[in-house]
C-alpha cells in the first residue's frame, strides 16, 4: 500500500511575492489559488501542476532571505528542490523558458535514467527540473 503520492507543497521565503508569483507564472504557467494575509504575512499557494503547489510567504528582507546561491549543502536549511517534467517535450520546453528568463544556462545533466537541469528564482532559489527517461 503506498502512504503518500507525493510532495503537495513547499514552503520558503520571499521578499517580493508578486515579482516571485509572475515568474511562476511565466515559466511554469502557475495559477495562484490562494493569496492571504494573516497575522500581517501574506501568503500564496501558487499551483505548477495537477499535484504540485509552492507556497510562498512574504517577508521583509532579513538573513532568512540570502541573495547570493551559494553551492550545495551552503544554501541553508532548504538547499533545493526538484519539480518533475512529465515528458521529453515539457523539459525542453521549460528549458526554453528558463533560458528567456536568465534564470538558467541550458544546461543539461544526462544521469543515465533522467535529464536534470537547475535553475535560480527571482530570489536565488535553486531548484531543479527533472526528466524521467522512460523504462
Amino acid at each position: 500500500m503506498t502512504l503518500v503520492e507525493g510532495v503537495h507543497h513547499v514552503t520558503f521565503l520571499t521578499d517580493d511575492i508578486d515579482r516571485l508569483a509572475a515568474f511562476y507564472g511565466r515559466v511554469f504557467d502557475a495559477k495562484k489559488t490562494l493569496d492571504l494575509t494573516e497575522d500581517g504575512l501574506r501568503h500564496v499557494f501558487l499551483e505548477i501542476g495537477p499535484a504540485t503547489v509552492l507556497h510562498p510567504f512574504q517577508i521583509a528582507e532579513s538573513p532568512a532571505l540570502p541573495r547570493a546561491p551559494g553551492t550545495m549543502f551552503q544554501r541553508g536549511r532548504l538547499d533545493h528542490f526538484a519539480l518533475a517534467a512529465p515528458s521529453r517535450e515539457a523539459f525542453r520546453e521549460l528549458r526554453r523558458r528558463l533560458e528567456a528568463e536568465a534564470a538558467a544556462d541550458g544546461h543539461v545533466r544526462d544521469m543515465e535514467t533522467m535529464w536534470i537541469m537547475g535553475f535560480h528564482d527571482p530570489d536565488d532559489l535553486y531548484i531543479e527540473v527533472i526528466w524521467r527517461k522512460p523504462g
